[in-house]
């Protein structure tokens, strides 16, 4: 792969490209991550009895994703990253239309599915843009900073969402996100376009690569960690209001803290990752500390519970960069469309499947406790398939 360093011919305009890359995802995971605190007035107001129902304004969004994250990466080579980038993201401006004039549940899932779709070609796309301008080298670090997009995202969301429905009602936020999309729509069309290793031959076949085994063990380990940490950022503000006596924007800002570790730590963890040249220990260690810190959340309360969310942040933030780094070093920049795609669909399927599992299991066992104790498992099982990874 060429250098692109300072003698490079494209040195300060690739940071342009990962910048409009990386809003283009907060959008996405803004409008995404704008429900959690809103679930509430939206059970009130439409007469919604049951949690595991309630669940689907959040899985619905992601399942798309399970089905069109290979056929996105096709699209793009097709189409080119423009064109589906820009209907992408007028996706995600549109779910927020629909969902903040819905007058039915039935309404407000049609756009958040919509949203969905949307979110389903940005996850996929997005990052590989990224590796047709970054080389193998630079790809931990940089993947570590694209990285910190969905915890951004969060912090921002949750609590604002909160404070925003309160002074306003629970549309208000959509309207927020739609506002938040039609500015990335117009970032990502002024600044995008395809790199200088966009054209680059690869060796094997989309057929190997969707065959490699080892682009499904990352998606799998990509997969318990969204389905335990989302499930988290989900459940957590009604687990905190409900069980633990907290007002609602207080529990929405500790689960926010979760991201906030992450967004400090994802950077500094993907550039160790490239200084180290390992990128299996950051997997293998940060889904089993995940699970210890699950764990210590189920028994904690006051300023215990505070520090084992941030610690749940730190150790979340192992995962994502190496997650994000692995499909274009093994499959190459050519097919790292394909391997995106396998990771979306995996990342999808996980956040997707668990988020209701969840909310049917809180309305089950009316239980703290087991709620934590189900996303604890959740990043063992990862831990588990990372150990199985041959890369480094």
């Amino acid at each position: 792969m060429e250098s692109l360093g300072e003698e490079g011919k494209y040195p300060r305009y690739r940071w342009a490209i990962l910048f409009a890359s990386f809003y283009a995802f907060v959008a996405y995971a803004f409008a995404l991550q704008a429900v959690p605190p809103l679930i509430s007035s939206i059970k009130a107001e439409f007469n919604i009895p049951l949690d595991a129902e309630a669940a689907l304004l959040m899985s619905i969004v992601l399942m798309p994703g399970i089905f069109l994250g290979l056929p996105a990466g096709f699209f793009v080579k097709k189409y080119g990253i423009r064109h589906v980038g820009f209907l992408s993201l007028v996706c995600v401006v549109l779910g927020c239309f629909v969902s903040a004039t819905a007058n039915s549940f039935i309404m407000l899932l049609a756009g958040r599915l919509i949203l969905g779709v949307g979110g389903a070609f940005i996850v996929t796309n997005m990052p590989v843009v990224i590796t047709q301008w970054f080389t193998r080298e630079e790809l931990g670090k940089v993947m570590g900073i694209y990285g910190i997009n969905m915890p951004l995202a969060t912090i921002i969301a949750l609590p604002s969402a909160s404070v925003f429905m309160l002074a306003y009602g629970w549309r208000f936020p959509f309207y927020v996100g739609l506002a938040v999309g039609i500015t990335a729509v117009a970032v990502f069309m002024v600044v995008i376009r395809e790199g200088p290793f966009a054209g680059h031959k690869s060796k094997a076949s989309v057929r190997q690569a969707i065959g490699n085994f080892e682009i499904w063990k990352v998606g799998l380990v990509w997969l318990f960690f969204n389905a335990a940490a989302l499930s988290f950022t989900t459940w957590a503000p009604e687990l905190f209001e409900t069980y633990k006596g907290m007002p609602k924007v207080y529990a929405s800002f500790l689960a926010s803290l979760l991201m906030w570790g992450a967004v400090l730590c994802v950077p500094i963890f993907g550039w160790l990752s490239d200084i180290t040249s390992r990128r299996r220990p950051f997997a293998v260690a940060g889904s089993l500390l995940m699970t210890l810190t699950f764990v210590a959340l189920a028994y904690t309360s006051n300023m215990a519970l505070v520090a084992s969310i941030l610690a749940l942040g730190i150790t979340a933030a192992l995962v994502p960069p190496i997650a994000s780094a692995l499909p274009a070093e093994i499959l190459g920049p050519t097919l790292a469309s394909v391997g995106f795609g396998i990771t979306g669909i995996c990342m999808n399927l996980g956040a997707a499947s668990a988020q209701p599992l969840f909310g049917f299991l809180l309305d089950v066992t009316d239980s703290y406790t087991f709620c934590l104790l189900g996303m604890a498992a959740l990043s063992a099982i990862g831990a588990l398939v990372a150990y199985t990874l041959k890369t480094n």
